[in-house]
């Protein structure tokens, strides 16, 4: 090879490396930023009434004695033994399964032992409605009726007053005619005991949902 033709084949190479080491670097690849995790707020279910009750049950209002204003108040001692009579008769209509088996049968040992103080009791309140309301007394007196049978015949609360009814019917069987009036009042007060548990809780699930709302809004529809 010529000398010439040596020198300018390296000084090519030359210019060709010293042209490539001219060009740009190509741009960095940069990854991209992963997305922001967006954080959902968690909203706990809202309150809900205890015993399954619904949530329009109206609480009876607590009166200045400290009792709840129910169909149980300002009762004699004979509308407090038919009261207690028709709460038994509720249980033991509608208390069933093996633990509330007796209920019918004292039930009707309690009826066939104080037949006369029942039947006594019994007319004593309808001369009381005669007297109070004049002759409309047999409709006023049926409402009546019907109302006390209705609380009684609250069903979230079936459980827990069938059990307190068992308690309550076994000693009414044994329960002389002299000391019903005695009996009727405590009863009365043990059969209620139920109820008035549930109103306290009631009250408590009001002022927890009211809490809810306040920090969450109002309850989607079947909360």
């Amino acid at each position: 090879m010529a000398p010439w033709n040596k020198f300018s084949r390296i000084g090519t190479l030359a210019a060709l490396a010293l042209l490539a080491a001219c060009q740009p670097a190509p741009p960095a690849v940069v990854a991209p930023l992963p997305a922001p995790v967006v954080q959902q707020q968690y909203t706990p279910r809202a309150p809900t009434p205890p015993f399954g009750a619904s949530a329009a049950t109206v609480v009876p209002n607590i009166r200045p004695d400290g009792t709840r204003q129910t169909i149980n108040r300002d009762l004699g001692p004979l509308e407090t033994l038919w009261h207690v009579r028709a709460a038994l008769n509720v249980a033991a209509l509608s208390c069933t399964g093996p633990l509330y088996e007796r209920l019918v049968g004292d039930y009707n040992a309690f009826i066939r032992n104080n037949s006369a103080s029942l039947r006594n009791a019994n007319n004593a309140i309808i001369r009381k409605f005669r007297r109070e309301v004049g002759s409309g007394y047999k409709s006023a007196h049926d409402r009546h009726q019907t109302q006390m049978y209705n609380y009684w015949s609250f069903s979230p609360l079936r459980r827990p007053f069938c059990d307190r009814a068992v308690q309550v019917s076994q000693r009414a069987i044994i329960t002389k005619s002299a000391d019903l009036n005695s009996f009727a009042a405590e009863a009365l007060a043990e059969l209620e005991s139920p109820f008035t548990d549930f109103y306290l809780a009631y009250e408590e699930y009001e002022r927890d949902l009211e809490a809810w709302r306040v920090q969450y809004g109002q309850p989607a529809s079947g909360n």
